[in-house]
């Protein structure tokens, strides 16, 4: 198995968290990863992305140009990333802030208002976590314990903000779960 990910939007909406936060999840799973950070010099508001690369197999370049899951959190970057997705790859997307999206038609659409759903339940800096809930709840790309593994364990960079972003990311969860249902 090998995911190849981009994760795209503006510089602070935290992309580039997103992807850590799951890379890192996926090595606590013993997966191979691979996390590949890019953004602007404007940092906030400029554009902001990533490729994340997770494998069951050695990965011998983290470079993706066509992934199998697009996530993107603005307007400008679901126009630059979409054509590259593959077919039958899942897009997910914040339906908040792309009202009027032009998707094409052999992809999987999933569109999560993601910073709506923060900042009913939390702060609008929340919606990447709520993002990434709505990911894993629909992909099961990881298991939902080596997320919350991450935000629990008092040595993770990521404890001292997890009660937030354990909330956010349920959220996500949820949010997928109930629109299954």
């Amino acid at each position: 198995m090998i995911t190849k990910l981009i994760i795209a939007g503006s510089g602070g909406q935290g992309i580039l968290f997103l992807g850590k936060v799951l890379a890192f999840a996926a090595a606590a799973e013993k997966k191979e990863v691979t996390w590949f950070p890019s953004y602007g010099a404007e940092m906030r508001g400029g554009a902001a992305n990533c490729t994340v690369i997770i494998s069951d197999e050695m990965i011998g370049s983290p470079v993706v140009q066509n992934p199998d899951i697009l996530i993107a959190m603005n307007s400008i970057s679901l126009e630059k990333y979409q054509q590259g997705l593959r077919r039958h790859g899942y897009l997910l997307y914040d339906s908040s802030l792309i009202t009027r999206p032009v998707l094409r038609s052999d992809i999987v659409t999933v569109p999560v208002p993601a910073t709506e759903v923060a900042s009913s339940v939390l702060t609008t800096k929340s919606a990447n976590m709520v993002m990434l809930g709505a990911l894993l709840a629909q992909t099961h790309l990881l298991k939902f314990t080596s997320l919350n593994g991450i935000f629990e364990d008092p040595e993770s960079p990521y404890h001292r903000a997890s009660g937030v972003n354990v909330r956010a990311f349920q959220e996500g969860v949820s949010y997928i779960e109930n629109k299954k249902g």
